[in-house]
């Protein structure tokens, strides 16, 4: 098996959401970006960026990396916004 290899991108997720019910049912999706740290011993570690993508908040998530394939994709475009937060990482 080979060894996953992260992009120097941000990682965005989407998640579903439903409120109300009926006739008033919404549906939204909610993106959440993330900025990949590491993916060590099969487990892949994320910290959430701000939406403007100007800074690493002190969130983290570890993710299996088989959830992390199924739930996260590399956001187009974002390399250099990659580059520019990693220069900001202790």
């Amino acid at each position: 098996m080979s060894e996953m290899v992260l992009a120097e991108s941000i990682y965005v997720k989407q998640n579903k959401s439903s409120f109300g019910s009926g006739a008033t049912l919404k549906e939204k999706v909610l993106e959440t970006f993330w900025f990949p740290k590491k993916i060590e011993n099969g487990l892949v570690e994320l910290l959430l960026v701000t939406d403007d993508f100007q800074r690493i908040l002190g969130i983290s998530e570890t993710v299996p990396v088989e959830q992390f394939e199924q739930e996260y994709a590399a956001k187009d475009d974002t390399y250099e916004t990659y580059m520019n937060l990693k220069k900001l990482m202790p």
